[in-house]
């Protein structure tokens, strides 16, 4: 029988992809089961991107560490961002078996069977490491995420990140095309190319672009989409390599995190709000029919009302799909948490549902868009029942059709009738 496996993952796709390769890492011998079953190895791959995620990680560990306590026998491994910058904090929760720096993850099942670990700082971190054995399947998932880039050096004032992932560092080409190929043979039609800071991807005089170019040749590969891009690194070869092609999803995310220059400034973000709409202009004026999704943070520390209506102005004047809004979380490491005129939590909380309201107006034109333009949209089944089956669009858009297809079946519709943030739609 089968030893058995359960990881926890919190966070963003880049923890999802490396969960992945910690399970590969297991090998045939282990099956993975949910977390909230009986295993003989839990892992906790863990998020510190706001106190929220903070909280979770800590009641994930907790629970894992319950089950060590029921069972000596069982392992408890805790990795991930929250135990890069506490694993102090960690040992405080109870006893663990392991605390693995971010950098060394996939070596988990090693390091329990009795290879010495040192936990090594992110700021150590100076190659990409690539997962061995490579990756074939995502567990729980119809499309892939493929990381290709770790580390972010911009050490934003808000982002305790840099100092969890290190230096930016990339995958090689090859190395890409390969582990992207890998998962074509296993089934997948839709590949997300994932990173901390996706943009700074970089393999010697290669960038973004090249790789695109690359993995677009890819037989079988039906969609590649890219995961969040930061706007100062989105250059005119890289949009046009995006746009120049069916096979890349005309989808993409920037994280604008405020519209108000002065805010901008404190956070260390390198551009200004006009710089941010020309290039809404730029990326719409070569994929029209684009969804372009924001990140925006409210409730900077300094924060003014005439700093939130210049965010609210700025992303009204924008035809965008979708917004991801936030509240400014303080992060211990950063530079904002100890900034004066922090915003208290009721202001914030107004000014967050505001852009959620103003969201959902983004949203419904966007979708009347697609529905009055007639637009295909393609994706894979990500759930199937007796109702029939949804996909998470190309476009970005939630479709749903009554016609019935297996998990990860690549489909293309029409739109047909609006019900709510969803389309439904015909096959074609």
């Amino acid at each position: 029988m089968k030893k058995r496996i359960a990881i926890a993952t919190l966070g963003c796709k880049t923890n999802t992809f490396e969960s992945a390769c910690i399970a590969a890492a297991f090998g045939d011998e282990f099956s993975c089961v949910p977390f909230d079953q009986k295993a003989d190895v839990y892992v906790v791959n863990t998020c510190t991107v706001t106190g929220r995620t903070d909280f979770k990680s800590r009641n994930l560990i907790r629970k894992a560490i319950q089950r060590r306590e029921a069972n000596p026998n069982v392992k408890v491994a805790i990795t991930g961002c929250f135990a890069q910058l506490n694993p102090d904090e960690v040992k405080a929760l109870g006893e663990v078996d392991l605390i693995v720096d971010n950098q060394h993850k996939y070596l988990i099942p090693q390091y329990l069977a009795g290879l010495s670990h040192h936990f090594a700082p992110a700021s150590q971190a100076e190659t990409f490491t690539k997962p061995d054995p490579a990756v074939d399947q995502m567990p729980e998932n119809s499309r892939a995420f493929q990381k290709i880039q770790d580390g972010c050096g911009l050490f934003c004032a808000y982002c305790a990140i840099s100092h969890a992932r290190g230096p930016s560092r990339s995958a090689k080409i090859q190395d890409v095309i390969e582990q992207a190929k890998r998962f074509v043979q296993n089934g997948y039609q839709e590949i997300v190319l994932v990173g901390v800071n996706l943009a700074l991807y970089r393999d010697g005089e290669e960038d973004l672009a090249e790789l695109v170019a690359k993995l677009k040749q890819i037989e079988g590969l039906d969609i590649l989409r890219l995961s969040s891009l930061e706007p100062f690194y989105i250059t005119d070869k890289l949009v046009d390599e995006l746009a120049d092609s069916s096979v890349v999803a005309p989808h993409f995310h920037f994280p604008l995190q405020s519209g108000s220059d002065a805010i901008l400034k404190s956070m260390g973000r390198p551009y200004q709000a006009a710089d941010f709409g020309s290039l809404i202009h730029k990326v719409l004026a070569k994929v029209p029919d684009a969804a372009i999704g924001l990140d925006v943070i409210v409730g900077f520390p300094g924060e003014t009302e005439d700093d939130f209506q210049a965010t609210y102005a700025l992303i009204d004047s924008l035809p965008l799909a979708y917004l991801h809004v936030f509240p400014f979380s303080k992060r211990p490491h950063t530079k904002a948490f100890d900034l004066p005129n922090q915003i208290p939590k009721s202001i914030k909380r107004t000014r967050v549902s505001e852009l959620l309201h103003l969201s959902q107006i983004k949203t419904k034109a966007y979708i009347q868009k697609l529905m009055d333009e007639q637009i295909t949209l393609r994706g894979v089944v990500e759930v199937s029942s007796a109702e029939g089956s949804e996909v998470l669009s190309d476009h970005y858009v939630r479709v749903m059709t009554t016609e019935q297809f297996p998990l990860g079946t690549l489909i293309k519709l029409k739109p047909t009738n609006i019900q709510q943030y969803k389309i439904l739609c015909d096959v074609i």
